[in-house]
């Protein structure tokens, strides 16, 4: 793969995280500036980024959990907030834009399967209990390990990769 192919993937792989995460999710603040958006969307991409070296070597769950409450909290601070919903980036959020971007980088074959899923109403609808969370409004880890665990249940001893993935599959199917 030369230079430009791999700007492209990378460039793909981050706007499908980000656009998968801000669409429905109600993360800008209304009022927030183009210019303010632009600093949270780098901020965001650079952090992602930032992750890949840890991915491609694999990582622990314990490990991925970390990296989610860390991204909540650091694109919750200083310049990037401002442009977020109540200065914040929920757990809802953080996790959406990092298993959507990692999903993409194992499909493409980048880095080994990341260890969760991205969570949407898609998936939480079929995790049992977990119809009514709204992916948009958690903001626990806690309370997103207990959703990680409950799938895992669900996904009869799977990998969550692998089984959102099937369940991506069919939705789509069944749409055509």
């Amino acid at each position: 793969m030369n230079a430009e192919q791999q700007i492209f993937l990378e460039n793909v792989s981050f706007s499908t995280a980000l656009n998968g995460t801000v669409q429905r999710g109600k993360v800008y603040r209304p009022g927030s500036t183009e210019a303010q958006k632009l600093v949270f969307r780098a901020a965001l991409r650079q952090h992602l980024e930032g992750l890949f070296k840890q991915y491609q070597r694999g990582i622990s769950e314990e490990q991925h959990l970390k990296n989610i409450d860390n991204l909540k909290t650091t694109l919750s601070k200083g310049k990037p907030a401002e442009a977020l919903n109540q200065g914040r980036f929920r757990i809802g959020s953080a996790q959406k834009a990092l298993n959507l971007y990692l999903k993409m980088l194992w499909c493409l074959d980048r880095i080994p399967m990341p260890p969760h899923c991205p969570f949407d109403s898609v998936v939480l609808s079929r995790v049992p209990g977990c119809g009514k969370i709204r992916w948009t409004q958690l903001d626990d880890l806690s309370e997103y390990a207990g959703i990680v665990d409950c799938a895992k249940v669900e996904a009869q001893g799977a990998p969550l990769a692998e089984w959102e993935l099937s369940l991506y599959s069919a939705a789509q199917l069944a749409r055509r």
